[in-house]
């Protein structure tokens, strides 16, 4: 097994999926496999299976094509250069950084940010769109470099994004203005942030 082999292995742990679904979505998410070529793939698998049963496991797996569609969605075409073109590190580590669900920065968890834009609309302060579902987004932490490598890439807050942007260098984000995006966030919340500030 090839290391994007073992990393696609254990994303799909992460679902209650069995065998047929798993081929199911390795076919179709990774190797891009037309339906016809899956029924091909599964009928070495199990040699009673047809066209019918890939209609059928594409219902069955919508939910878990769709999340890693939405992964694939970020891999854009800045950071498929920037990282040799394999959506499996990506992968991986995007579902790391979202396994953790905070802010790389601040600490503030995706939970904490849903409570705040979503269940009690305290953000955003108007009524435009961007940022108004308080997702955790993909932030380069060194903007010089101009790098989507993984190794550039964090996890971080809308407001530890935007306000970063490329005007203030890591160092100097977390050592000056994180703390205060934590104050900022448990002011709105009326209460401490779970998680301790991110080193």
């Amino acid at each position: 097994m090839d290391n994007k082999d073992q990393i696609i292995e254990k994303y799909l742990k992460r679902f209650s999926i069995n065998e047929e679904q798993k081929i199911f979505i390795k076919c179709y998410s990774f190797e891009r496999k037309s339906f016809k070529e899956i029924e091909k793939v599964l009928h070495k698998y199990d040699n009673s299976k047809t066209y019918k049963d890939v209609q059928r496991l594409n219902i069955e797996c919508n939910y878990y094509v769709n999340e890693i569609q939405k992964i694939r969605n970020k891999f854009t075409d800045k950071r498929k250069d920037d990282n040799n073109n394999s959506f499996e590190s990506f992968l991986e580590w995007y579902s790391e950084e979202e396994e953790n669900g905070c802010c790389g920065y601040c600490g503030v968890t995706q939970n904490e940010l849903h409570t705040i834009f979503i269940e009690s609309k305290v953000l955003p302060l108007n009524d435009k769109v961007k940022r108004s579902s308080g997702a955790l987004e993909i932030e380069r932490k060194d903007s010089l470099n101009n790098s989507y490598n993984i190794s550039n890439l964090i996890l971080a807050c809308p407001l530890c994004n935007n306000a970063k942007s490329n005007l203030i260098d890591e160092a100097s984000w977390r050592n000056l203005f994180a703390p205060a995006m934590r104050k900022y966030y448990e002011q709105l919340l009326g209460k401490s942030l779970n998680n301790p500030l991110p080193k």
